[in-house]
């Protein structure tokens, strides 16, 4: 349709030169019209469309390409969650210092009720609005970040990575590890795999400052950050779920550990395989008579 829309609109500006009859310019003039309109006005199909070809294909395609900066985000929030649950073990001192002086945190005996009470001082809408809005800040901040070169990105993951590491290194010093982890990763699957990938969006702004390459450093900042935004965008509805699990399973005393997990690893199972297999079926397809006419109503 679109190759006969430009033949017939490049015959409409021939008939008009040629000074043709007003009956037949009038006749091809209305039918170019109504295939303009079909063409280039469907604009609430393409829109939706486009949202969908998005998250379909163009979003986990955009992740793959970058997963150098997010597998450097997990190195980098790992290596900090081990020191710190090691540091526990030695001195809690220290990393309640570290985190600010929360010696209740770090410091004592704890039970398997003190991390699931946690999850029950809010109601549930309450605290699904909380830490939704908490992750996705912290996401925001990981990214924005990285325009200190990705400093900035590094500390954030630096924080978030001793807190977790300080956290179940605490609990495993009283005995009662287990039941954080059964605790924590219905939610904390899916959550913790979300602030890798906003770290990794950081990381990818701040090389592309490092290391611009031929370009300028403010247009290797406008391509990476750009790539960037995107997986942000992505990962909204990631955290919106993870918010939910936090805030309705994971306190839920109507579902059992095992139920509670099982939902929380599919959550993160769709996630990940989405991001692995998502658009692999899909090419893109040149077709050079298709480029040919384009060529040639450009001319005319």
């Amino acid at each position: 349709m679109i190759s006969l829309y430009r033949r017939a609109s490049a015959d409409l500006a021939r008939l008009r030169t040629a000074e043709a009859s007003r009956d037949a310019i009038d006749e091809l003039n209305r039918i170019v019209l109504l295939a303009h309109a079909l063409i280039y006005h469907a604009a609430p199909p393409t829109r939706q469309s486009g949202i969908v070809q998005f998250l379909a294909r163009d979003y986990p395609r955009t992740v793959r390409e970058s997963w150098p900066f997010h597998l450097a985000s997990f190195l980098i929030a790992t290596l900090f969650a081990v020191l710190a649950f090691a540091q526990v073990q030695q001195d809690p001192f220290l990393i309640a210092a570290v985190m600010g002086g929360a010696e209740h945190e770090f410091v004592g005996q704890r039970t398997g009720a003190d991390i699931r009470d946690r999850f029950l001082e809010a109601d549930q809408p309450t605290l699904f609005s909380y830490v939704t809005t908490n992750n996705i800040r912290v996401a925001l901040v990981a990214f924005a970040l990285g325009i200190t070169f990705g400093i900035g990105t590094v500390f954030i993951l630096a924080v978030n990575g001793t807190m977790l590491g300080g956290f179940a290194g605490a609990y495993a010093q009283s005995g009662v590890g287990a039941e954080f982890w059964i605790t924590v990763m219905p939610h904390g699957a899916l959550e913790l795999s979300a602030v890798v990938f906003a770290g990794g969006a950081g990381l990818m702004i701040g090389y592309s400052l490092w290391c611009p390459g031929r370009h300028t450093r403010l247009e290797s900042l406008k391509r990476g950050g750009k790539k960037a935004l995107i997986i942000i965008c992505g990962l909204i509805p990631a955290f919106i779920l993870a918010g939910l699990i936090e805030g309705f399973i994971t306190p839920s005393a109507h579902l059992s550990d095992p139920i509670k997990l099982a939902i929380g690893g599919l959550a993160a199972l769709v996630f990940w395989t989405h991001l692995l297999l998502g658009g692999r079926d899909q090419t893109d397809r040149t077709d050079p008579a298709t480029d040919e006419d384009a060529t040639n109503a450009s001319a005319v």
